[in-house]
């Protein structure tokens, strides 16, 4: 203790100079690349009376939106990019702030639980303090935690904010705050992006392919024409067999858009049961394309397609087309990835570069990213490139769908309150899995949890255990049967079954006499011998769970289990499934010895 605090003081120097070390190592790499990033940096109208002050990827979005309201709308508005917060140096802050600035609002993307503001708030706050500002307003909000969206529309509704005669002092931003009432509005999207920009999105499925193959379309487009390219992926937690979401932008300028696609000019949907799981034409342009990869006619799609989205399709004057690409895979030899034939589809109906160029640069794509997994895997995604495009239907979008009624938005999910209960930070629904998985999990699944108030959740995030069981998923292809005149009952498939998708069931006469009549006819008296006498069994799968990986009809020794249509098996075997979950869990009177 008698040195340690000299010893800290000592090095003040080294923190002096350290401003002035980093503008040097700029100028070399400007030198270098020709790209200049001052310390803290100024964009937007240069008399500009609202300062918006952020740090990191927001300081982006923040700069294209201020440069597009000061060019389009005439508005003094700015924003401040600080690439510096420690040390932290005034004079060049002060240097790059505008002379006229009136207003300020600080924007950081951290939470300080109990503090008076977050770190960027404070410090900006006390320099002007300090320096003989103090007659500037400052303001601060925090915005983007756990990587929420922050996009042009947002940082609009905080330049209104910054405009009014009393604006919130403290505020957060991107989310719906009805407990502490501390967020902003915010209004309808806002298109910064420059001319002629088209905006793509994709719905795949996890190991579908969907994600390397546009990874390869935007280096192909980027690299291969005059084209700037920009992609950004979303994936679920899951991985393989879950939700992925790519967002592909394709135009002449340069891109700036670090968020996500929120009005497509084309959209992809490469499994059918996504249109009833999803809103899917939410962030759908008007006069836009839309593809649904799908086994179903142009006359199925008035019962297949759900109200909303044909509603949405007929309003927007969309064009709208299918595709059996799982067909093409398979006779190609593709088995599931319809990657490559999807793509082909894409380059045909986007227009984003003439068809026969991208065909040709796809066909190279595909020998050198399989080459070397040899010429048969090639020539297969090469024969389902060529089919792909006599696959294509198009299908006629009838008026009558603009007159369509529907029962409730996807994005109702605020009207799902849930209500603070009495007692120290905890809600009485955080018990209930059932009321947890209707209200919260539900909306998450849906993909409209960033819709989801603050009062639907418990504080600390805390959430009730055994909700799996309300996630049914349906992203199988084909869905195993079982024959119980083959079944050994050797329970190898429940073993293997990663999904817990396919279980045995012991059940009495009695149960029996209750249970749907497919489910009683396929149960079988149970062997062993014991206590087993006394019951009939039966394997049942759940057709919603199953993820089609085959594992259970690979491991049969008696080939029980056969593959069939996931939509029909669903349509015979739910029901089965539901009664057999009501069975009592049987296991304690089983010898496992």
């Amino acid at each position: 203790p008698d040195i340690f605090f000299q010893c800290v003081e000592a090095g003040n120097s080294f923190y002096d100079g350290l401003a002035d070390l980093f503008e040097e190592k700029g100028k070399m790499i400007q030198e270098k690349t020709g790209l200049h990033f001052a310390l803290y940096g100024y964009e937007g109208h240069p008399e500009a009376k609202h300062v918006i002050v952020v740090m990191g990827s927001a300081a982006v979005t923040c700069g294209e939106t201020a440069s597009f309201l000061s060019k389009h709308k005439g508005q003094r508005v700015g924003v401040l990019k600080v690439r510096l917060f420690r040390p932290w140096d005034s004079s060049r802050f002060l240097a790059a702030l505008p002379k006229t600035t009136e207003r300020i609002c600080v924007l950081d993307r951290t939470k300080e639980q109990g503090s008076q503001g977050e770190p960027l708030l404070l410090e900006v706050s006390s320099m002007l303090h300090a320096s003989a500002h103090s007659e500037m307003v400052v303001i601060g909000g925090r915005y983007g935690l756990g990587s929420k969206e922050f996009t042009p529309n947002i940082v609009l509704s905080i330049y209104e904010n910054l405009a009014k005669e009393s604006p919130k002092p403290r505020f957060t931003v991107g989310i719906d705050d009805d407990v502490t009432f501390l967020s902003l509005p915010v209004g309808p999207w806002l298109n910064v992006l420059p001319e002629g920009t088209t905006e793509c999105m994709f719905y795949g499925l996890g190991s579908d392919g969907t994600v390397g193959a546009n990874k390869s379309a935007v280096k192909m487009i980027a690299m291969g024409t005059e084209l700037h390219a920009q992609a950004y992926f979303e994936y679920d937690a899951k991985k393989s067999g879950g939700v992925t979401i790519s967002h592909l932008r394709f135009g002449p300028k340069p891109i700036h858009a670090p968020y996500n696609v929120r009005a497509a000019d084309y959209l992809a949907i490469h499994k059918p049961s996504y249109v009833a799981n999803y809103d899917m034409t939410r962030y759908m342009k008007p006069n836009g394309v839309c593809v649904i990869n799908c086994s179903w006619s142009v006359a199925e799609l008035e019962t297949k397609l759900p109200p909303k989205m044909r509603r949405d399709l007929a309003t927007r004057k969309a064009k709208l087309y299918i595709i059996d690409a799982t067909q093409i895979a398979v006779k190609a030899g593709l088995g599931k990835r319809i990657n490559m034939i999807m793509q082909s589809v894409f380059f045909k109906l986007s227009g984003v570069m003439p068809f026969e160029e991208a065909i040709e640069m796809l066909k190279k794509s595909i020998k050198k990213m399989y080459g070397k997994k040899g010429d048969k895997v090639v020539k297969m995604n090469i024969d389902g490139v060529d089919a792909s495009i006599e696959g294509i239907v198009q299908c006629d979008v009838p008026s009558s769908w603009t007159s369509l009624k529907v029962e409730s938005e996807a994005s109702d999910t605020k009207k799902q309150k849930v209500a603070y209960g009495k007692g120290p930070r905890m809600f009485p629904e955080v018990q209930d899995a059932d009321q947890f998985a209707k209200q919260v999990q539900a909306p998450c699944n849906n993909l409209d949890g960033n819709a989801l108030p603050v009062s639907a959740f418990v504080p600390g995030g805390r959430v009730p255990c055994g909700t799996s069981q309300y996630e049914k998923r349906g992203i199988a292809i084909n869905v195993p049967k079982v024959d119980m005149d083959k079944c050994t009952q050797c329970n190898k498939c429940s073993l293997i079954c990663p999904h817990a998708a396919v279980r045995p069931f012991l059940a009495t006469g009695q149960e029996l006499a209750k249970a749907p009549a497919a489910f009683k006819d396929g149960s079988r008296s149970a062997i062993g011998g014991g206590v087993l006498d006394n019951y009939q069994y039966r394997i049942q799968v759940s057709p919603w769970d199953c993820t089609g990986c085959e594992l259970c009809v690979r491991i049969c020794p008696a080939d029980a289990l056969t593959l069939g249509p996931a939509e029909k098996v669903i349509q015979e075997e739910e029901a089965n499934w539901n009664f057999a979950v009501t069975l009592p869990d049987r296991g304690d009177e089983i010898d496992k010895t």
